[in-house]
């Protein structure tokens, strides 16, 4: 089935809820050393072009842009990134640009938006993007996304992660040891998750390659009502922590709230205290034949960047100069 095939059968089926939710408030600083030489101060990584003239971030956008309307992806960034936020998200939505007063860790950075997505459309099916991922076939990419959307919506209590295969053995990322085999459609895997193993060592990573395990990308797709529900019972105190700004999301009060009581708001990362305790619920998805690097190491960067060829330049300082959107219907 063709991607175009796929956005067809997507809506024949009715799966026009389609959401997006891209993290961009962390602050780089694996890559510090690196973009500070590139720019000659600390800018965080997903605000920099580090190949070609589009930071990560916008090609994030771009990208999930192939299947989600734009006013339907959350751009998360925080405050403290005003001014490299500014520069990069002109033309965008400016609803859909979640400003967090200040970083709380993953946990929060994906309920905040999910619960803004879920008032807004209660049957969403939503899909988290790292901001700092370099892919190169990302359209085949987006395809994946598109048929882990066709799975969660057959099956809205699992959530979708995506899994590379990978050439080498890295002991730099986070693998997920498969399980069963779910689906074996189109060519494309879906296994259970049977353990999360987190930056192994060389010896264990090489165990995990000879059993086939995959390289966590940290894409991962479900209903916005699935996500909830399982961030209140990992972490209900989180939730209840975004219960007074719940109360008043979308009205003039709501950056108000915010800000008087972001600080309160526990750090929790979303792998540890969420994703693993659910792993019976998590299904992932083997994507094959891309070029996928998390870019959190310089070795890394290093390595693409000698590989595609390209020139290291500054960014553009607008996003699009097509068409400048201020309001969403």
């Amino acid at each position: 089935m063709s991607f175009e095939q796929g956005l067809i059968r997507s809506k024949s089926i009715e799966i026009d809820h389609h959401w997006g939710i891209i993290l961009a408030g962390g602050d780089g600083n694996r890559l510090k050393d690196y973009t500070e030489r590139l720019y000659g101060y600390h800018r965080p990584k997903q605000f920099c072009a580090l190949i070609g003239t589009r930071s990560l971030l916008r090609h994030t956008i771009a990208r999930a842009q192939m299947l989600i309307p734009i006013n339907r992806i959350f751009t998360v960034v925080s405050k403290h990134h005003c001014n490299y936020f500014r520069e990069e998200l002109t033309g965008l939505p400016l609803r859909r640009i979640l400003v967090q007063p200040c970083s709380r860790g993953t946990s929060a950075g994906i309920l905040y938006p999910m619960l803004k997505i879920h008032r807004a459309d209660p049957d969403a099916v939503v899909s988290i993007f790292p901001s700092d991922h370099f892919i190169e076939e990302e359209e085949r990419f987006m395809k994946y996304v598109h048929e882990a959307e066709l799975y969660v919506d057959q099956n809205p209590e699992s959530i979708v992660m995506l899994g590379v295969r990978p050439d080498k053995i890295e002991t730099g990322y986070g693998w997920i040891e498969c399980g069963n085999i779910i689906q074996n459609e189109s060519s494309t895997n879906v296994f259970s998750v049977k353990k999360f193993w987190e930056k192994p060592s060389f010896e264990t990573a090489r165990d995990l390659m000879k059993l086939r395990s995959l390289l966590n990308t940290f894409v991962l797709i479900g209903k916005c009502s699935t996500f909830i529900k399982y961030i209140d019972e990992c972490i209900p105190d989180v939730l209840d922590a975004f219960d007074l700004i719940n109360q008043y999301i979308n009205s003039g009060f709501e950056k108000y709230v915010a800000e008087s009581i972001y600080h309160e708001i526990p750090d929790v990362n979303f792998s540890k205290s969420v994703l693993e305790k659910i792993s019976e619920h998590l299904r992932v998805m083997e994507v094959t034949d891309i070029y996928w690097s998390d870019w959190g190491e310089e070795s890394r960067v290093e390595r693409d960047v000698n590989r595609f060829n390209n020139r290291n330049r500054l960014p553009e300082t607008s996003f699009s100069k097509k068409k400048v959107y201020d309001s969403v219907a």
